[in-house]
C-alpha cells in the first residue's frame, strides 16, 4: 500500500463567499475521494479527484490522490504524469501555505518508478523523500528494495536496517532484509529475519513463502512445505507459493504432486517478480517433472511456454535444448555414432579452431535444472584433461549444493543432439565463502587434438583487443566469439573489466589476446537483466507500504587463476 494519508490544506482563500463555497465543496470531494480509496473503489476515486482538479487546478494534493487511484488501477504511465504534476505545482505561489517538502509524494513516485523498472529515477525520489523526512522508515525500505533490484546488496541491507531502527515493528523491512541476506547466501540470518517478520505480522503470506524458500535451500523440505502451505492458506491465489511447493515436492520425488501444484500456479492469475513471473517459472518447472516422467513432448511444450513469457529465462532455454536432445536420441539411438572429426573445420576454414576445440561447453544439472557454462583446457596428461571454469557454473550458491551430473562437449559443427558428451567430475573447487569463484573439472577419454591453451602472465594494458569465447544464451549456437577490449587495469584488483558482448553461459570462458593466449577468465557480466537473484524468488516487498557498469564484464586475471592452480598442484 502506498502512503495514502496526508494532511489536506486547501489553497483556496476563504475571504470571499464564492470561494468559501468552493472550499467546502473541495473538502467534501476530498472526503468522498478518500472514502472511495479506502473502500477499494479506485475508479470512483479517480472520477472524484479529477473533479477536484477541474475546480482547483493548482491543488497538489488532488494530483497526489489522483496518482494513487491511477496506480491502483494499473495505469502507471498516467500515474507518473500526475505525481510529476503534483511535484511541479508545489512551486506555485498559491501553494506556499502547503507543506512544501512533500515527502509522501516523492516516496510514492519512487514506488511507481520502481514498478516500471526505472530504478535510477526511483532511487532519486526515495532519496528526496528521506531528505525531506529523515525519519521516514518506509522510504528507507523502498530505497533498499530498489538498490536490491540493482544487485547492490550491502547498500540495500544498510537501508533496511535503518528502516528497522526507525520503526522496530516494521515486518516488511525484516522480510526484505531477509531477502538480501538470502541472496548473499546467509541463510540462517535470512531465516531469522523472516521469522521476525512473521512474529510481527502473523498473516504475512510473503514472509512464509520466503521462509519456505530459505528452508528449501537448506534441504529442510518438510519445513519448507509447511511454510508454503501456510502462505497458501493466507493467500489462496499465491501463484509463487504453489510453484515453490511444487519444487519442494519435486525434490522429494513426488512428481505427481509437484505437477499438480505447478498446474495450480498456472491456473491462477500470473504474478510478477523482480526477474521472472510465477507462470514463467511454473511452466519450466512443470517441464522438468514431465521430462523426468519420460513425457518429452509435453515437457518441450512447457519449456516453450516459459520462454514465450520471458525470452531471457536462461534456465528454460537450457532445459528446452536438453529435452530436444533427449528426444532426438530416443528417436535415433545411433545418432552419436557419427565421426566427429569429419565435422571439424580446418584451420584455414576457421582460424580459431584450435581455441574452439580447447574451449568446453559445460552442462551441469542442479535441482533438476540444466546450467550451461564455459570452461577451457589448462592441462592434459594422456587422454585426461583438466578444465578451468567457475564454481557457480556447477553449483548452487544458496544451498551450497554441487552438481553430481556434469557433462562436457567440445567444438564441432555437428548438431547438438549428435555431438559427443563426456562425463566430468569436480577435481578442485574453491569454498563457497571464497571470493575466488573457481573450479577445475577432470575428464577422461578425450580426442588427441584437444590441447591445453597457452596463457600470458603479467600486466595487461588498457584497450588491449581481446576475444571472449563461450556459449551465451543470447546466441542460438554455442562457441560464440565476441570481440572486445580491456578497459582498465589495477594491479591490486584480481578482476579485469572487459567490454564485450557476453551473457549468461559465458561464465568460465577464456579471454584471449591476438596471439590466442588466455589473459583472463570470465566470472561475471552486467546488463539490464543481470540481477543477482534467485529465479524462484519474488521481489522485495515494497507493496503495502503506509556495482559493475552496464556492458562491462569482469574476468579474473590469469595470474590469479594460475596461482590457485599451483596451490592445488594442478600446475607446477
Amino acid at each position: 500500500m502506498l502512503h495514502r494519508v496526508v494532511p489536506i490544506l486547501l489553497t483556496a482563500s476563504l475571504l470571499a463567499t464564492p470561494q468559501v463555497v468552493v472550499a467546502q465543496s473541495i473538502n467534501q470531494l476530498f472526503q468522498q475521494g478518500i472514502a472511495a480509496q479506502s473502500a477499494g473503489n479506485f475508479s470512483e476515486a479517480e472520477r472524484i479527484f479529477l473533479r477536484v482538479i477541474r475546480l482547483e487546478a493548482n491543488n497538489p494534493y488532488a494530483y497526489y490522490y489522483l496518482g494513487l487511484a491511477l496506480y491502483e488501477q494499473g495505469k502507471l504511465d498516467e500515474a507518473l504524469t500526475n505525481y510529476q504534476q503534483a511535484e511541479a505545482i508545489a512551486n506555485y505561489q498559491q501553494t506556499i501555505r502547503l507543506k512544501p517538502k512533500f515527502a509522501y509524494a516523492y516516496h510514492n513516485l519512487g514506488f511507481a518508478l520502481y514498478a516500471q523498472g526505472e530504478l535510477k529515477e526511483a532511487i532519486a525520489n526515495y532519496q528526496q523523500a528521506i531528505r525531506f523526512n529523515p525519519n521516514y522508515a518506509r522510504a528507507y525500505n523502498g530505497l533498499g528494495a530498489t538498490l536490491y533490484a540493482q544487485g547492490k546488496l550491502d547498500k540495500a541491507i544498510a537501508n533496511y536496517q535503518q528502516a528497522i531502527r526507525l520503526k522496530p515493528n516494521y515486518g516488511r523491512a525484516y522480510n526484505n532484509l531477509g531477502l538480501a541476506l538470502y541472496i548473499q547466501g546467509k541463510l540462517d540470518e535470512a531465516i531469522a529475519n523472516y521469522q521476525q517478520a512473521i512474529r510481527l505480522k502473523p498473516d504475512y503470506a510473503k514472509a512464509y513463502n520466503n521462509l519456505g524458500i530459505a528452508l528449501y535451500k537448506q534441504g529442510k523440505l518438510d519445513e519448507a512445505i509447511a511454510n508454503y502451505q501456510q502462505a497458501i492458506r493466507l493467500k489462496s491465489k499465491f501463484a509463487y507459493a504453489y510453484n515453490n511447493l511444487g519444487l519442494a515436492l519435486y525434490e522429494q520425488g513426488k512428481l505427481d504432486e509437484a505437477i499438480a501444484n505447478y498446474q495450480r500456479a498456472l491456473n491462477l492469475p500470473d504474478q510478477k517478480g523482480t526477474v521472472y513471473s510465477a507462470h514463467t517459472l511454473a511452466h519450466s518447472n512443470l517441464g522438468n517433472a514431465l521430462r523426468d516422467q519420460g513425457k518429452l513432448d509435453e515437457a518441450i511444450a512447457e519449456y516453450k511456454g516459459s520462454i514465450d513469457l520471458n525470452r531471457n529465462y536462461v534456465i528454460a532455454k537450457n532445459n528446452l535444448r536438453e529435452a530436444k536432445r533427449l528426444l532426438a536420441l530416443r528417436r535415433d539411438p545411433q545418432t552419436l555414432a557419427i565421426n566427429e572429426q569429419k565435422n571439424i573445420p580446418t584451420e584455414e576454414e576457421e582460424p580459431l579452431v584450435k581455441v574452439l576445440r580447447s574451449t568446453a561447453r559445460i552442462i551441469a544439472e542442479v535441482s533438476g535444472d540444466k546450467k550451461i557454462g564455459t570452461g577451457w583446457v589448462v592441462k592434459r596428461q594422456g587422454n585426461i584433461l583438466w578444465i578451468v571454469t567457475n564454481r557457480h557454473v556447477i553449483s548452487d550458491k544458496q544451498s551450497k549444493r554441487r552438481s553430481d551430473n556434469i557433462e562436457v562437449e567440445f567444438f564441432s559443427e555437428l548438431p547438438d543432439e549428435k555431438r559427443p558428451r563426456y562425463k566430468a567430475k569436480i577435481e578442485k573447487m574453491t569454498d563457497f565463502n571464497d571470493e575466488l569463484d573457481l573450479t577445475v573439472l577432470k575428464v577422461k577419454g578425450i580426442p588427441d587434438d584437444i590441447q591445453p591453451l597457452k596463457f600470458r602472465r603479467g600486466r595487461v594494458s588498457r584497450n588491449t583487443p581481446v576475444r571472449v569465447i563461450g556459449h551465451p544464451f543470447t546466441v542460438d549456437d554455442p562457441w560464440n566469439s565476441a570481440s572486445g577490449e580491456v578497459t582498465n587495469y589495477n594491479p591490486g584488483n584480481p578482476r579485469l573489466p572487459i567490454k564485450a558482448n557476453v551473457a549468461e553461459g559465458n561464465s568460465g570462458g577464456p579471454v584471449i589476446n591476438e596471439k590466442m593466449e588466455v589473459i583472463a577468465v570470465i566470472v561475471s557480466y552486467r546488463n539490464k537483466s543481470d540481477l543477482a537473484l534467485d529465479p524462484n524468488q519474488p521481489s522485495p516487498d515494497i507493496s503495502q507500504i503506509s556495482e559493475a557498469t552496464e556492458g562491462i564484464s569482469l574476468a579474473y586475471r590469469i595470474d590469479i587463476v594460475l596461482e590457485k592452480l599451483r596451490q592445488w598442484r594442478i600446475l607446477n
